[in-house]
């Protein structure tokens, strides 16, 4: 990929390197919520979906004990992420795999403290599918299904491990049935506003491979902006 078909883009106020297609799929907010959400340690992550590293790349830059294998089906992003890993300071702690999540090893059973993911948020005829074919399967169950991607994510986590997602808040219920079904409960929901007052569009969820549970834990909603500006606990994890 030439380099004027990327840019290289920072978070965490320059902690963090990324290198991202200038046209395609991009970085957005999710990643940097998601893990404000997860409290560290994190043990031995796995990233599902990663994209270009965002989630993995910040998860590193959070816990300088944490290792992670950061799993992308498409080429393109893969290639990003392992060339936006070197020029971070935590590179040796992570291998970037490109590799469909549903056909690892056994050596990935059990493997892992925690699963991160921003997986693909729309099932297929609901909405828009992108006309860029790296947008349509980053954004849309086009590769990986809501049921495919937990079902590797229980496979791959350790007794008492825990799931970590951002996702659509018009989907929870169906998010909580299938994680109930699958032995990740929901521990810890967290709806995300854009303002007050306004409904949530995303929530922040955390699960746990547990055999029994207790109804999750509901927190206040994350706004995201106050006024024209991004709110205080916003600017927060973005390192402000």
């Amino acid at each position: 990929m030439s380099e004027p078909d990327t840019t290289r883009d920072t978070l965490l106020r320059g902690r963090v390197i990324l290198h991202q297609p200038r046209r395609g799929f991009r970085s957005s907010l999710d990643p940097v919520l998601l893990t404000g959400f997860l409290a560290p340690p994190y043990g031995r992550f796995l990233d599902i979906g990663a994209g270009t590293g965002a989630v993995s790349f910040l998860l590193l830059a959070k816990d300088e004990h944490a290792t992670g294998v950061a799993v992308e089906i498409q080429d393109r992003l893969a290639a990003l992420a392992a060339s936006g890993l070197r020029e971070n300071t935590f590179a040796d702690r992570l291998l970037v795999a490109k590799s469909d999540v549903r056909q690892l090893g056994d050596s990935f059973t059990e493997a892992f403290d925690l699963v991160a993911t921003n997986p693909p948020f729309r099932p297929v005829g609901v909405g828009n599918l992108p006309g860029h074919g790296e947008r349509a399967l980053a954004h849309h169950e086009v590769a990986l299904t809501l049921r495919e991607w937990v079902h590797a994510a229980h496979r791959c986590l350790r007794p008492g491990g825990r799931l970590g997602v951002v996702f659509p808040m018009d989907r929870l219920v169906e998010l909580s049935t299938v994680l109930d079904r699958a032995g990740l409960p929901a521990a810890v929901i967290r709806p995300v506003a854009p303002r007050s007052g306004e409904p949530a569009m995303r929530c922040l969820v955390e699960a746990r491979k547990v055999t029994r549970s207790s109804p999750p834990i509901t927190l206040p909603p994350l706004l995201v902006h106050e006024g024209d500006r991004f709110s205080p606990e916003v600017l927060a994890m973005l390192g402000g």
